[in-house]
């Protein structure tokens, strides 16, 4: 299967792929295959599906990303962290993946369980993502040749990383992390344009050479803005927390335009694709994807 974005060729149309997250409930479970459907109709490149601290979903992970392998047309994307588990245990876990048909890897090392600390043994002995990319790589070559792409990508943080020295070590962070063999980049979530601009433009003068899609969520409420902001480590728009506020708090479309006006500023720019975060919704991130004409078949026209 050849991809565009890694092998330079032209898409005819800018793409786009998103993310989602195991469900909670079963109620949420429903929702979430309803939503799944649609995203899965809009036909994206991939479907991320995300994967907790210590492997505390993966059993959802999993079950979530066979669904998407048997009753989509999608290529599934598993999220894969290291942290609690010994190197022997990720290559069981890579192999499971396979074995389901899963090719495609977002390679991370992962957060640390929630009371845990970063000097605890559990978390300093995990695999960083740069050494979890070969092994990956050495899962995969003990497999036949593989018929699907095959990516492992990484995340990206153009704000910086939460324990990061500074933005040249986190540059070269991420060239290391290429240099073992990773092939694309996926940002965490940021509000302004120029900062996936200048950081991806600095990374590329210091040796970057893998496409980078920005990743963006149109925000529904003012609680999911919170949040956002929180995992940008960036102050809010003051424009959109305040139209959130006097909307009394929940505002879709204001996040979807939010969202457009962005988007438009990133490809205009030069960014390769963009990467939709969707809070386990449909609704906002096609009509981000309406709205800037990327839709070659709308799943709710």
């Amino acid at each position: 299967m050849s991809d565009p974005l890694l092998t330079g060729s032209e898409p005819t149309r800018v793409r786009f792929s998103f993310e989602v997250f195991p469900a909670r409930s079963q109620a949420a479970a429903l929702a979430l295959g309803h939503a799944v459907q649609h995203l899965a109709a809009a036909e994206p490149d991939f479907i991320s599906v995300t994967y907790g601290a210590s492997g505390s979903n993966r059993d959802a992970s999993l079950e979530l990303l066979k669904y998407l392998r048997g009753a989509t047309e999608v290529l599934p994307m598993a999220h894969l962290t290291t942290v609690g588990q010994t190197r022997e245990q990720l290559r069981a876990e890579i192999l499971g993946m396979m074995d389901a048909g899963i090719h495609d890897f977002l390679a991370l090392r992962g957060d640390a369980p929630r009371g845990v600390e970063e000097d605890d043994p559990l978390v300093a002995g995990s695999l960083s993502a740069a050494e979890l990319i070969p092994l990956i790589a050495e899962v995969r070559a003990e497999r036949p040749p593989l018929t699907s792409v095959g990516r492992t990508a990484i995340a990206v943080y153009p704000n910086g990383h939460p324990q990061s020295r500074s933005r040249a070590a986190d540059i070269d962070w991420l060239i290391a992390k290429q240099e073992a063999g990773a092939q694309l980049g996926i940002t965490q979530l940021f509000f302004y344009a120029e900062e996936y601009l200048v950081f991806v433009e600095e990374a590329r003068r210091a040796g970057l050479t893998m496409p980078v899609l920005p990743g963006l969520m149109p925000v529904s409420t003012s609680a999911q803005l919170r949040r956002v902001a929180s995992l940008a480590g960036r102050p809010a728009p003051p424009g959109l927390e305040r139209a959130l506020e006097a909307a009394g708090g929940t505002a879709p479309e204001l996040g979807v335009a939010h969202t457009v006006e962005l988007a438009r500023e990133l490809l205009a720019g030069g960014a390769p694709s963009i990467h939709l975060y969707t809070f386990n919704r449909h609704e906002q991130v096609l009509a981000v994807l309406r709205e800037l004409g990327l839709l070659a078949f709308d799943p709710l026209a």
